[in-house]
């Protein structure tokens, strides 16, 4: 409980607003007390969401941080404008889709991909407090084939939406899931335009490049995704995988701090999200806020 507290202060947005954070910290604290889970704002962009009413980090990170959890989600503007269309895959409880559908306008639309079923359920419901029938929930995983897998229970948090279709050795609990590829979902759905992907599946992410090569090669989009997971520094050969084949497409790297957009050379050490623009595709409409 200590370690999460002092990475929750140690965060760029609690750095940032501490009095506004530390009251919500407070507040959390009654909440979880009483047992009762407010639905709040997500960002300055309206959007609603409600988490259970625990101490796991992933509703302590949300009710305090707010969109504020990752860069990448705060800054989401400089990627998705009103009328475009973005796939969020390894959706979970919806952060990445409610912004998302909060800045593409009803004209847009937002695909959100989550194969685990405490997940869906709660992203569900958090849809359920919004007006966005631009967003299409679909609920399987993406991987490089189609079929059957295990979605193995990553025990990381103490949060029981995270799973990963990779083995791993501390999981003891899991779920059958159909599994598809992007391709095989983007022909299925008739887009005519992606111009976001966002990829959050704990490892997973080759698996989804590889199953998304024409998406991929058609459309351009921008990809937000997630490197140096414990899984990926736990699989031989897999740390540089998603990097080396989102180049391998002509993309370029960059993290995002700040509000601004810095080329990236490597994966790096940190934990973290990476985006990578393809120079014939979107580009962000500008930096900062």
């Amino acid at each position: 409980m200590l370690s999460r507290l002092k990475t929750l202060v140690s965060h760029e947005g609690f750095r940032a607003h501490p009095v506004s954070m530390g009251m919500r910290c407070l507040a959390w604290a009654f909440h979880v007390a009483t047992g009762r889970a407010p639905a709040f704002p997500l960002s300055r962009h309206g959007a609603l969401i409600r988490v259970p009413a625990t101490l796991r980090y992933t509703p302590v990170a949300s009710y305090v941080l707010r969109d504020w959890c990752e860069p990448e989600l705060h800054y989401l503007e400089m990627f998705v404008q009103p009328g475009q269309t973005v796939i969020d895959i390894g959706a979970n409880i919806g952060l990445y889709t409610l912004k998302a559908a909060s800045l593409t306008g009803p004209s847009g639309r937002v695909i959100a991909v989550e194969p685990g079923a405490e997940a869906s359920r709660q992203l569900r419901a958090n849809l359920a407090l919004n007006d966005f029938p631009q967003v299409t929930v679909v609920q399987l995983a993406l991987s490089d084939h189609a079929g059957e897998a295990t979605l193995h229970h990553i025990p990381l948090g103490d949060d029981p939406q995270a799973y990963s279709l990779l083995p791993d050795s501390s999981a003891q609990t899991g779920e059958a899931v159909t599994i598809d590829t992007l391709d095989a979902l983007v022909a299925r759905l008739g887009l005519d335009a992606l111009h976001l992907v966002k990829m959050d599946v704990e490892g997973a992410e080759p698996l989804v490049i590889a199953g998304g090569r024409e998406t991929l090669l058609r459309f351009h989009p921008i990809v937000i995704f997630e490197v140096n997971t414990r899984l990926l520094a736990e699989a031989a050969g897999q740390r540089n995988a998603a990097w080396q084949a989102l180049k391998d497409l002509g993309y370029r790297f960059f993290r995002l701090q700040g509000g601004r957009l810095d080329s990236a050379d490597g994966v790096g050490e940190a934990f973290g999200n990476l985006v990578a623009i393809h120079p014939a595709g979107p580009a962000p409409v500008r930096e900062g806020r």
